[in-house]
């Protein structure tokens, strides 16, 4: 399923709206935890690659340069 179609479906269902504002402090609290689990990381990737969420952005919302270059691939 594409992107859009993704954003199309959320939209219809008001419990799953989810801005990119939401997105972004979501990714940032999933890797501001010193454990995360293998789930919360991949539902992050997912979040970067749906919003287009750059290297940039998630810098200044606080997530640390490791977690940045070991997504460098998905950025």
């Amino acid at each position: 399923m594409g992107k859009s179609k993704k954003r199309i479906l959320h939209k219809t269902n008001s419990s799953l709206y989810m801005t990119r504002d939401k997105a972004l402090a979501e990714v940032t609290d999933a890797f501001s935890q010193v454990i995360c689990d293998n789930r919360r990381k991949h539902e992050a990737q997912n979040l970067i690659t749906l919003f287009g969420l750059s290297a940039e952005e998630l810098s200044e919302a606080g997530v640390g340069y490791e977690h940045l270059k070991s997504m460098e691939t998905i950025i």
